[in-house]
């Protein structure tokens, strides 16, 4: 009775043997899925993220475009940046927004480029720059005004400004252009830098006017699920990094993997089932806006002059209610070389009051006084408390970078120890940013070597070593 079928030859050890040997090799195949699959599980050192996993519903071939004079080209589509999973950050949240125009159809686009130090300004539509790996500099040719980008952040790009893109840092600067097209400009064969990564179908009901299109970024990890955002007509959710299950509608789930995206018309759930966080983002239109929220001619504040070009635009703010504006301070001389005491970090512990919603220690009145928004405590996302902006550090609450020197208000503050109003802290003739992550030198120190030659002289005029004092002229 022990002996069944083809097995009957065999020993009893024997076969027990053989069962066991072919167990294990299913175990071994179950646990080791395609390649793809594997190459998912090794996120924790952020290696190359899987090959990209197009869906039925929405996916398009990748189509590669020859980079432009100036850019460098691109690495894989699909590849994780470093230092994209932060410990404790929040799981979703917003990165990026503006507002958008809808004229007719239009079309979602995503092209990976890979950035040089140098660069042309190019105007586009408007578009999402999320950056993938290393640091770039934004800047809007029109009034100047720059951000820095590090991997993970975004910024919105309006319609019809020149923007200019660069790479700073010694590792490769690679970005996502996140762009809201007319459909002929995305067509087959139509101008595009980079490597296309996702074109959707056009998009023709969603109705005309202006919306507030938003860019969030989610990290899912192992066995986590989220809804994607509400949105007004089609969104798009792309993976940047390891593998999501995308179930539209109950539907059953299809894995979408890094460098693939879906179109989405409505509710869209999404699944870490693997082992290794995972990423995405959703470029979505949200509430529309009538421009009748605010008349232009009920605000009151001066016209900022008009300055040639090359100069930053000054970001003019009406004083608060019931206080007179103070009289401009008198230029203060440049101190003789000494090595200056960091300023402690600012404190923010702003306890809410009465007319202040938000408890950023600037009331509700004087926010919409200032252009803010009572019910955001840190309105440009730079770190500090609008109210701690207006009456403590001097910044404009409604720029995250108000010296435009490349450097967020807050970290200038309470990381680097320089000042948020003035692009060079220690007038050596050097900008902020280029002696941190360009030269090495001390934003707060004139002289860093001390061999008497300021850090500015050294580099501009004299070609020594700005940290060496044995190469002083």
């Amino acid at each position: 009775m022990r002996r069944a079928g083809g097995a009957g030859n065999l020993p009893s050890n024997a076969g027990r043997g053989l069962a066991g040997l072919m167990s294990v090799a299913l175990t071994m195949a179950a646990l080791l899925p395609s390649g793809e699959y594997a190459v998912a599980q090794d996120l924790p050192t952020q290696p190359p993220s899987p090959a990209v996993v197009q869906t039925p519903a929405a996916a398009q071939p990748a189509v590669v475009q020859t980079p432009a004079a100036g850019q460098t080209p691109t690495a894989s589509a699909a590849v994780s940046a470093p230092g994209e999973f932060i410990p404790g950050a929040p799981h979703v949240d917003t990165v990026a927004q503006g507002l958008v125009g809808i004229d007719g159809p239009v079309v979602w686009r995503v092209r990976e480029l890979g950035l040089s130090s140098t660069g042309a300004p190019e105007a586009a539509a408007a578009s999402f720059v999320l950056q993938r790996t290393g640091a770039a500099i934004i800047r809007n040719e029109l009034t100047t005004r720059r951000t820095r980008l590090e991997p993970g952040e975004a910024y919105f790009m309006s319609s019809g400004d020149p923007f200019l893109r660069y790479a700073v840092g010694s590792d490769p600067s690679i970005v996502w252009l996140i762009e809201m097209l007319a459909p002929d400009a995305a067509a087959a064969g139509a101008p595009a830098n980079g490597t296309v990564l996702f074109t959707s179908d056009a998009i023709n009901d969603y109705p005309r006017g202006t919306f507030d299109a938003e860019l969030q970024r989610g990290v899912l990890l192992p066995g986590e699920v989220s809804e994607l955002p509400p949105h007004t007509g089609p969104a798009l959710m792309m993976v940047t990094s390891g593998r999501i299950e995308a179930s539209a509608d109950g539907s059953p789930a299809a894995p979408v993997g890094a460098g693939s995206g879906r179109l989405v018309t409505g509710a869209l759930s999404l699944r870490n089932g693997d082992t290794q966080p995972a990423a995405f983002v959703v470029a979505e239109l949200g509430e529309p806006v009538d421009g009748a929220e605010q008349p232009t001619s009920a605000v009151t504040a001066q016209a900022a002059p008009t300055l040639p070009p090359a100069q930053a635009v000054p970001t003019v703010l009406l004083p608060p209610v019931g206080q007179e504006t103070p009289p401009p301070a008198e230029p203060t001389p440049v101190p003789p070389p000494v090595e200056p005491t960091a300023a402690p970090p600012v404190t923010q512990d702003v306890a809410p009051s009465s007319g202040d919603t938000d408890g950023d220690g600037l009331s509700d009145a004087d926010e919409i006084t200032y252009g803010s928004d009572p019910l955001n405590k840190d309105y440009d996302a730079d770190g500090l408390l609008d109210g701690v902006e207006v009456y403590q550090t001097g910044t404009d609450p409604l720029n995250n970078d108000s010296d435009g020197d490349g450097l967020l208000d807050g970290d200038e503050i309470n990381q680097y120890g320089t000042d948020p109003t003035t692009p060079d802290t220690d007038g050596d003739g050097l900008g902020d940013a280029d002696e941190l992550f360009v030269y090495g030198t001390s934003p707060g120190t004139y002289d860093t070597d001390g061999d008497g030659a300021s850090d500015g002289d050294e580099v501009l005029n004299y070609g020594t070593n700005p940290l060496d004092p044995s190469s002083g002229p």
